[in-house]
């Protein structure tokens, strides 16, 4: 068989060519490639090197292992040399590997030449590097730091590699066995190449033997090497793991290695890094079927018997590996793949889940200490620092220092005092699980965890223990719309919780005071409540933990907004930029919402979008955004609406119609989606029912808004529906407000009739939301003739903009819309 092709990886050749082009430019980066061994790595940065030499780069390439050497001095006089533009290829990189190349780029001189380009693949067999870690690297005049995770192959690509591989078309069969490697392409390789040494391919592409009883020896000697590169302790983890099944939970694995849980946390570290293992919330999973099954055969028969008697005893209902090949493989691509939203949260929460669940608050805490050490998405960075803060205020009973960033020394107390697993150990679990819970977005699983936090036994010495948890919960009942509850869950930490140490409590509770006053409507007692608790907090020594005075610079933020005064926001929002990012993550809102927000507010309509397309492209999908601010999904649908751009508006409906479909007993999320979806579809009957429907008081005055502004367009009187509406005038400033009167629709029928049949056409595909260039996909023309069709459309109906053309497509008669 010929060496493979590159198939499935168009995404990452793309991404490698905006790294080539920037670094052509003047703008270089470190581009950090992960993913699991085999995974495609080493072959992708060949391609990237091939690709760099053809458009002029000097590429200097070379294993870690080599940088320490004569290769390394030789590395630094090539780069500072004058000639071509360099770029370092490193392959194989070490957690060190990163400091080491620095040092040699730095060494070359300031004057030398700007900073250089640098691929480097992390090793498959540690955590590796940390993209977001190597703040030295920039500090120091490095070039700035991305990363590109490479996953699994797609179906699509491994029966592309497939036919590759056996030079024709393959039978189903054939691909089945492929699907045990779960998109590994190192590991189809192997397979296939081993099936067709030992006879069991034809030549046809077929299987020889249907039901091969073992793998072949090239795989069983593959697998070997693996095993043997990893720790003794990692090698039983998986030894023990695959008799239990392909998925088992690490407690059941402790128990028959005779250990405890937590000492089992840096085999899984280990064994997660090399891409064997991976996390959900079912527990522990083999990544490829292809794995398990070698691992199982690699275990003596004898061994193999005594292990499953014990495992049966543990796991009653554990599944042993298919001997069939091709039904190992249709089982394994029944599952959900890791990451998908059937997989449940398939990662590092999954597992914190599971082990908050089953009790593990020891092992919970260290799994997420230890995965904020490796590289991941920034959304589930900021879900761990959730726990991890949780854990250790209810451990430590809220020490000095609290309610902020973690350090070690917390973490340790925190594990003394839950070691024992009694009743501070279960508040601190629930806890932490109803945070998890509401970062995923599951409302009533969330609340019922804080309850039971709640309403954990009281010895006399746990005043603040009970005071997070209460602190926490109410605040969570705050956003579901539960604010009498809230309140008084408030008071009784106002009154339990003593001055002194435990202080801090105090401030904490005036702030989910002040949003109850806020989702209230009722924007002075807000701004006073939140006001009480700075002014507690600057007092304290130190000026109190910079998380909470974070939260309260959000809160007024958040309050001047509602009120309409865009310029005290903007002040309130400049405070809050003075706490780094570590601090604002953890406040209740993200910072680039209220950045997002106060632009639009102040006019600054572009410096809005480019917020959108940079640092707050997630925000439209942000769970607990939507939790946090009901009315942020019709937000986005409106603002996509005058920017003319419909993705922000399409994701946040997504994601709000999402949340109310996994909680359909939240009224909260219901009304939320109701609205955003009764602004996309211009329907008056709800945005009416949201208007009424609304807990939070800007929300509900944004639903009577829209409904005014459509019904406006359309010519309607709002009076013939009983009543006047509440509306916003502004980013906040609530008025009540006359119906307006009916416009005239006959200006509005002259103009469409003069439009012919590709003009209408295209004037309602534009009303619709569309761009120009979705329109000219539809149209079957290109951008510049829809550009072109625009413009008579605006001349012949005398108007000037998207917006209004989107607003006199609502007066027309439906007739006039078709061509």
């Amino acid at each position: 068989m010929s060496a493979p092709a590159l198939y499935g990886r168009e995404r990452e050749l793309r991404r490698l060519g905006g790294f080539l082009d920037r670094a052509a430019h003047g703008h270089p980066e470190l581009l950090v490639v992960g993913g699991q061994a085999g995974v495609g790595k080493s072959r992708l940065l060949l391609d990237a090197a091939r690709h760099a030499r053809r458009r002029g780069f000097t590429v200097h390439q070379h294993h870690a292992s080599e940088l320490r050497g004569s290769a390394g001095a030789a590395l630094r006089e090539a780069v500072a040399s004058a000639g071509p533009p360099p770029l370092v290829v490193v392959d194989d990189a070490e957690p060190g590997s990163a400091d080491t190349l620095f040092d040699l780029l730095r060494s070359t001189g300031p004057a030398a030449r700007p900073p250089v380009p640098v691929l480097l693949a992390r090793s498959a067999s540690t955590g590796g590097l940390d993209p977001a870690g190597e703040s030295s690297w920039e500090d120091a005049g490095g070039p700035p730091i991305a990363g590109l995770e490479l996953a699994p192959l797609e179906e699509e690509a491994v029966r592309k590699l497939v036919a590759d591989l056996l030079a024709v078309a393959p039978q189903q069969a054939v691909l089945d066995v492929a699907a045990c490697a779960n998109g590994n392409p190192r590991l189809i390789v192997e397979l296939l190449e081993g099936l067709r040494e030992e006879g069991r391919i034809g030549p046809d592409g077929e299987l020889v033997r249907l039901t091969p009883g073992r793998l072949p020896s090239r795989v069983q000697a593959a697998v070997a090497g693996l095993l043997r590169r990893l720790s003794r302790e990692s090698a039983q983890l998986l030894r023990v793991g695959t008799v239990l099944g392909r998925t088992f939970q690490l407690s059941q694995a402790a128990a028959m290695l005779g250990t405890g849980t937590a000492a089992l946390l840096p085999a899984l570290d280990e064994t997660l890094a090399a891409g064997v293992l991976r996390l959900t919330d079912e527990g522990v999973t083999f990544q490829q079927p292809l794995l398990w099954r070698a691992v199982f055969e690699a275990i003596p028969p004898s061994v193999r018997s005594t292990l499953h008697q014990e495992a049966r005893r543990l796991a009653p209902g554990h599944d042993l590996p298919a001997r069939d090949l091709a039904s190992l493989g249709r089982q394994g691509a029944a599952r959900a793949k890791p990451g998908s939203p059937a997989d449940g949260g398939a990662g590092v929460t999954g597992a914190l889940a599971t082990l908050l669940g089953s009790g593990y608050v020891e092992s919970a805490l260290l799994l997420a200490r230890s995965a904020l050490n490796g590289p991941l998405p920034g959304s589930e960075v900021t879900t761990l620092r959730r726990v991890v803060l949780d854990l250790v205020m209810v451990g430590t009973g809220g020490a000095p220092g609290g309610f902020g960033p973690v350090g070690a020394e917390q973490a340790l107390a925190a594990i003394d005092s839950l070691r024992d697993g009694g009743p501070e150990a279960r508040r601190a679990a629930a806890t932490a699980l109803a945070g998890l819970r509401w970062s995923e977005g599951r409302v009533s699983e969330a609340l019922r965890s804080g309850a039971a936090a709640v309403e954990q036994p009281l010895t006399p010495d746990t005043a603040a223990e009970r005071a997070y948890p209460r602190v926490a919960h109410a605040r969570r009942l705050v956003c579901a719309g539960e604010p009498d509850a809230a309140r008084a869950l408030i008071a009784r930490v106002l009154e339990d919780t003593p001055a002194g140490p435990l202080g801090v409590f105090r401030p904490a509770a005036e702030l989910v005071r002040a949003e109850a006053h806020e989702r209230a409507g009722e924007s002075a007692e807000a701004e006073h409540a939140a006001l009480t608790a700075l002014d507690a907090l600057e007092a304290a020594a130190g000026g109190g933990p910079a998380t909470l005075r974070a939260w309260a610079r959000s809160t007024l933020c958040r309050v001047a907004l509602r009120r309409g005064d865009a310029a005290g926001a903007a002040v309130q929002l400049g405070r809050l930029r003075e706490f780094g990012p570590e601090v604002t993550e953890l406040a209740p809102v993200p910072a680039a919402w209220l950045e997002l927000v106060v632009a639009h507010a102040q006019g600054e309509h572009l410096a809005a979008t480019a917020l959108l397309t940079g640092a707050g492209r997630h925000l439209p999908s942000l769970r607990t955004l939507h939790l946090a601010e009901p009315g942020a999904a019709a937000w986005f649908v409106r603002f996509s609406r005058t920017a003319g751009n419909p993705e922000p508006g399409q994701a946040a409906l997504r994601t709000a119609e999402l949340l109310a479909a996994a909680d359909p007993d939240s009224p909260s999320l219901r009304t939320a989606a109701l609205h955003a979806r009764a602004l996309f579809e211009c329907d008056p009957d709800g945005l009416t029912r949201a208007a009424a429907e609304h807990t939070d008081a800007w929300a509900r005055a944004c639903a009577a808004s829209d409904l005014r502004t459509l019904l406006g367009a359309r010519g309607t009187s709002a009076a013939g529906r009983g009543r006047s509406w509440l509306v916003r005038e502004h980013a906040g400033r609530y008025a009540v407000v006359d119906a307006p009167e009916p416009v005239r629709a006959g200006a509005a029928v002259a103009g469409w009739e003069e439009l012919g049949g590709t003009e209408r056409t295209i004037a309602a595909l534009v009303a619709d939301g569309l761009t120009n260039g979705e329109v000219a996909s539809a149209v079957h023309l290109s951008p510049h003739t829809v550009n072109y069709y625009l413009r008579r459309i605006y001349a012949k109906l005398g108007i000037h903009s998207r917006v209004e053309l989107a607003r006199l497509a609502l007066s027309a008669p439906r007739r006039l819309l078709a061509p």
